[in-house]
């Protein structure tokens, strides 16, 4: 008896795998694995694998997957197999269905949404700052009325909260925390990973408010040449071209061209400031990747960047620099970065690998704001190793590895006009016309992860990272997340865990470098960086999801939530007084809740709906009192319309309402610049039309803020910036600061690429 319960408890492993037209391996997730004859058997997994439990009197075993031959094997003892499943051939095949182009990986107990390369093609998605205009997580704001910055926010929480990364390595942070999401092309985008809550720690600890994840595109996936041409009626002008090469069947190329031009200056509220600053920029890429064939793959590439923006008032000149003249500003950024991974799956193990990524990169920002000057330097290096196995089968896997980060900044603020205070502690005021913030950051650190996945209807994911910082000590930051599968086709998934990182106070808030107020750093809590320790908070999350069949087609509803709560954090206030803005050492609480329902839907053959509801409710202890956060919309409702015609015609129309927002305390300042408590309601509306010529070209023609809404008046005390008792302030911006704007182009391809 002993003997045949060991004999039934006895598991096969397997992989199950199809091969693409480069001979290339890749794993079949969701294969049937059964044994001839009887109705025993399992499935497999994400990566392929699968584990079957012996069943005696019977050898043969049957592999089946949709769209592919079916394989019978027969079974004598040989362990682990590998089973190769060819596409079946038919002489005609017609396949009706719907796939949301982004939606949740419903695989992962992670919540993400994958936006497809379809999903950007919904709007003129020029960088990465403007990818987000249809999907309702994530909100992109200007920081300011003159720079033209960008900046996202997630779960209510400002863009520097959110991780955004590039191929799973560090991206947008440090000094590129302002400008750097416009430093990515979103014709160089193949896909975006959007995480909402505390990602995995196998990527870092700075992930709080949620992880943006950007995949690139790469040769295995790339069409041999893709041109977009880019052109609006303020003259904004784009040109883009991705070239791939594969020299030999393991050895292949991709280089990313990026040319922008701002030529022209426009204020279309006539207040003597550009609405936009006009200037350049290039950018390139050129990466690698080669193969064996045998488990080892390695990437290799280097980035340039160079970005120059000019603004302020309309004809400022070199000439007025520095001067009372006009009100100018300029902002110069040089950026070299290399970059590179090397990877090794070992022969018959598919679920065992390890890795090594790694960057370096030069990051040069030069800036002047009227007489403020904010002059930084950064360099970096980053390395990441990362070991992947199973403990025992593949239900419990884990990753395991250890980590540097190295930062190194000069950084110097200067006012030759309005002098940085330091408030102490002990109530005294030093004052400096030029203060540097020179620092050096060292973090090692080392993190294990195991996922334990019963291949049924429960997955989970716990992580701990241990980091040692050379300026703030011990890091310690634990993540878990499940996902609970309740029917075929409803989950629910919950996470908690927490997220720490240093914040770069003049990168992220330049609405403040270009404005009148004077900065004050006060509540000092450390020695180190600013005088802050680092930004700390937990994060929960729950997330329901739902998929449906109504009238025939299918569908998916969303609903979560989550709240972010801070141990420390790096303040900012502007209601203690309009002349001032004073950042502050947390000594209170500051915490976000927002909750989000979605759902999308095919309404009918070829027209996709995605509607979505949020509302945030955020809020912090400042100096005097506890607020809401300032101009963020507590609530904001979606909708996305998207229609394909069969000859190639698809249509797009997104329509948003913001919600009122708190609007910094102005009362103190002049009438003429004094401002409401809560901003009115609006609405902004998009639309698009694309056209497919055949398979090569694609032209599109659009329209922004469709129904011409705008700020009165983005900058308070326009008529005299340099007259800081006139309340001159550019960072009130609440709503579109310019209006209704066409554009129109082209997209040229030769090749196929690969989804």
């Amino acid at each position: 008896m002993l003997m045949t319960k060991l004999a039934h408890a006895q598991k096969i492993m397997g992989l199950v795998i199809e091969k693409d037209d480069k001979g290339v391996e890749q794993p079949l997730p969701g294969a049937t694995v059964i044994w001839l004859g009887s109705t025993k058997g399992t499935t497999t997994g994400t990566n392929g694998v699968f584990l079957l439990d012996k069943l005696d009197g019977y050898n043969r075993i049957v592999v089946s997957y949709v769209g592919y031959k079916a394989d019978t094997i027969t079974y004598e003892g040989q362990s682990p197999l590998k089973i190769e499943l060819k596409p079946e051939t038919l002489n005609e095949v017609v396949v009706q269905g719907w796939r949301s182009s982004a939606g949740m990986d419903q695989l992962k107990p992670i919540n993400t949404v994958v936006m497809t390369e379809k999903e950007l093609f919904k709007a003129a998605c020029c960088n990465l700052s403007e990818s987000f205009e249809t999907n309702p997580s994530v909100d992109v704001a200007f920081t300011d009325a003159v720079t033209g910055t960008r900046q996202i926010q997630m779960l209510g929480l400002a863009g520097p909260n959110t991780m955004i990364s590039v191929e799973n390595m560090p991206g947008v942070r440090g000094l590129a925390a302002s400008q750097g999401i416009q430093f990515i092309p979103g014709t160089w985008i193949h896909s975006i990973q959007v995480t909402k809550g505390v990602g995995s720690v196998v990527n870092g600890y700075e992930s709080i408010a949620g992880q943006i994840n950007v995949e690139l595109k790469k040769p295995e996936e790339s069409e041999d040449l893709y041109l977009n041409g880019y052109v609006n009626e303020s003259g904004r002008s784009e040109l883009n071209a991705n070239i791939t090469n594969h020299i030999g069947k393991k050895l292949a190329t991709t280089t990313l061209l990026h040319a922008s031009t701002r030529p022209f200056e426009m204020d279309q509220n006539d207040d003597s400031f550009l609405d936009f600053p006009t200037g350049t920029q290039l950018n390139f890429i050129n990466r690698w990747v080669y193969s064996n064939g045998k488990g080892l793959l390695t990437q290799w590439g280097v980035k340039v960047l160079s970005d120059t923006k000019f603004g302020g008032q309309t004809n400022f000149g070199e000439e007025d620099k520095f001067t009372t003249n006009r009100y100018g500003l300029e902002i110069k950024t040089q950026r070299q970065e290399v970059f590179g991974k090397v990877g090794y799956q070992f022969p018959g193990q598919p679920y065992k690998s390890i890795g090594f990524q790694w960057s370096g990169s030069l990051h040069d920002h030069e800036s002047f704001f009227g007489f403020t000057q904010h002059n930084a330097k950064q360099q970096s290096a980053y390395g990441n190793l990362i070991y992947q196995s199973i403990i025992g089968q593949t239900n419990h896997k884990f990753k395991t590895g250890i980590s540097f980060q190295y930062d190194n900044f000069d950084e110097v603020l200067s006012n030759a006009q309005l002098p940085i205070l330091i408030r102490n502690n002990n109530g005294t005021e030093l004052a400096f016309n030029a203060l540097d913030f020179d620092r050096t950051e060292q973090v090692v650190g080392g993190f294990f992860e195991y996922d334990y996945d019963n291949h049924k209807n429960v997955q989970v994911i716990a992580g701990l990272r241990m980091d040692y910082h050379n300026l703030f000590g011990w890091l310690f930051n634990p993540r878990l997340h499940t996902r609970f599968l309740l029917t075929e086709s409803t989950s629910l998934r919950a996470s908690a865990g927490k997220g720490m990182r240093v914040a770069n106070l003049f990168t992220e808030n330049t609405g403040i470098l270009a404005s009148a107020r004077q900065i004050v750093l006060s509540n000092f809590n450390t020695n180190e960086a600013y005088g802050f320790r680092m930004d700390e908070a937990w994060n929960f999350g729950l997330n329901f999801s739902q998929d449906f069949t109504l009238d025939y087609r299918s569908g998916s509803f969303v609903l979560d939530y989550f709240y972010t709560d801070f141990v420390n954090q790096a303040v900012l206030d502007m209601d203690e007084s309009t002349r001032e803005a004073n950042f502050f050492g947390l000594r209170g609480q500051s915490y976000s809740h927002s909750f989000q329902a979605q759902v999308d839907y095919e309404l009918i053959r070829r027209l996709d709906l995605r509607i979505a509801y949020r509302y945030l409710l955020v809020e912090a202890d400042y100096l005097s009192q506890r607020l809401q956060r300032p101009l963020i919309p507590q609530h904001r409702a979606f909708m996305n319309l998207a229609y394909e015609t069969r000859n190639l015609w698809k249509f797009d129309f997104t329509i948003q309402w913001l919600g009122e927002q708190r609007i910094p305390d102005t009362s103190i300042n002049d009438v003429q610049n004094q401002l409401p408590a809560y901003s009115p309601d609006y609405v902004l509306m998009n639309a698009q039309i694309t056209k497919d010529l055949g398979k090569k070209w694609s032209v599109y023609l659009g329209v922004e803020n469709l129904g011409n809404y705008t700020l009165n008046n983005p900058i308070l005390g326009a008529n005299d910036p340099f007259n800081a008792n006139n309340n001159f302030d550019t960072s009130m911006v609440w709503g579109p600061i310019f209006g209704r704007m066409s554009y129109a182009g082209f997209r040229f391809r030769v090749g196929e690429a690969k989804h």
